[in-house]
């Protein structure tokens, strides 16, 4: 199992945060998946994903891109 968070909401899809259950980690040695989407025309979005094997980068990325959200990893 994992937990989804919305990090923006969108039209047509969500950006969200996909994060492994406690003291787990996902295949490949991720620690954190996130499910970016860019508008590619009105009815359909590009789909971008962006894995994470430490939650320093994590962190980073959130800061930077996500400012509004208060998610602690």
């Amino acid at each position: 199992m994992s937990y989804e968070i919305i990090l923006q909401k969108n039209v047509v899809s969500d950006n969200i945060l996909i994060l492994p259950d406690n003291g787990k980690i996902f295949k490949g040695g991720y620690v954190a998946i996130i499910k970016e989407y860019v508008f590619l025309n009105a009815w359909q979005d590009r789909e971008i994903i962006k894995k994470f094997r430490k939650s320093t980068s994590l962190d980073k990325y959130l800061l930077k891109k996500y400012p509004n959200t208060s998610i602690l990893t």
